[in-house]
C-alpha cells in the first residue's frame, strides 16, 4: 500500500513539474527584450519586422513601403504629411544616417496639455515643464522610417532631433520684442525597433501667439528636413 502511494505521489509531482516547465516556456511577452535571442532573430524571415520592446506611444505602422524623401530647404519648406530626409545619430558606428521623416499631425490647446503631462510623467526620459499663461505644448505626431538602419543588436529608438524657429531659421520674435526657440522632446525613448516605420510623437511649449514656424528635423550640421507648420 505504502509503495503504491509513493508512486502514485511521484506521477503526481512529474506532471505538475511538466505543467510548470511548459508555463515558463510561453509567459514571455512577443517581443519583449530576451524572448529571442540574436541567432534566432536572425533565422526569422526578413519581411518579419522585430520589435524588441513595447512602452510608450510608438508603434510600426503595418504594410508601408519605405518612402521616398522630398528635398527640402528654409526657402523651400515641405508641408506636413509630405516625407522629407533627416540625419538620424547611429550609435552602431557612431555616424549620422539619413532617415525618411514626416509630421502626420499637429495639436495644440488645453486639453493638449494634459496629455502631453501624463505622457511625460510616465517616461522616464522626459520631465514636464508647466507652460505659463501664454504658452502651450504643441504635440506633434510624426513617422520616421527605418529600413536600412544600422541596428545594433538590441534595437534602434524611434527618436530624433527635431526643434522650432522662424522662417529664417532664427529664433522666433514675440509682440513683447523677446525671442523664443524650442527644442522638441520625443516621448518615447524606450521603445526598440529593428526597422519599419515607426509611428511616434513628439512634444515642446510654444507661446499661443506663434501659428507660423518651422520645425525642423534632423541633427545639427547635417541633412535636416523642414517642415512648414501653419
Amino acid at each position: 500500500m505504502i509503495k503504491k502511494c509513493t508512486a502514485m505521489l511521484l506521477a503526481a509531482l512529474s506532471v505538475l513539474t511538466f505543467s510548470a516547465c511548459s508555463g515558463n516556456g510561453n509567459n514571455n511577452t512577443e517581443g519583449s527584450v530576451g524572448s529571442t535571442s540574436a541567432a534566432e532573430r536572425s533565422e526569422e524571415s526578413s519581411d518579419t519586422v522585430q520589435e524588441v520592446s513595447s512602452s510608450g506611444p510608438s508603434y510600426l505602422v503595418k504594410d508601408a513601403d519605405t518612402p521616398v524623401p522630398l528635398a527640402s530647404t528654409l526657402q523651400s519648406p515641405i508641408e506636413a504629411g509630405s516625407w522629407g530626409k533627416a540625419a538620424k545619430l547611429c550609435l552602431k558606428d557612431n555616424s549620422y544616417v539619413d532617415v525618411p521623416v514626416r509630421v502626420v499631425s499637429v495639436r495644440r490647446g488645453t486639453d493638449v496639455n494634459k496629455e502631453v503631462k501624463e505622457k511625460m510623467d510616465a517616461s522616464s526620459f522626459n520631465y514636464y515643464f508647466e507652460p505659463s499663461d501664454d504658452e502651450e505644448y504643441a504635440l506633434v505626431e510624426y513617422e520616421i522610417c527605418l529600413d536600412g538602419f544600422p541596428v545594433k543588436e538590441g534595437g534602434i529608438t524611434c527618436d530624433v532631433t527635431a526643434f522650432i524657429t522662424g522662417s529664417d531659421g532664427q529664433s522666433i520674435k514675440l509682440k513683447n520684442g523677446s525671442y523664443w526657440g524650442a527644442t522638441a522632446s520625443c516621448l518615447d525613448n524606450e521603445t526598440y525597433y529593428y526597422e519599419g516605420i515607426v509611428h511616434s510623437e513628439m512634444a515642446y511649449r510654444i507661446p499661443k501667439e506663434v501659428k507660423e514656424y518651422i520645425l525642423t528635423i534632423g541633427e545639427y550640421g547635417e541633412n535636416q528636413a523642414f517642415v512648414s507648420i501653419h
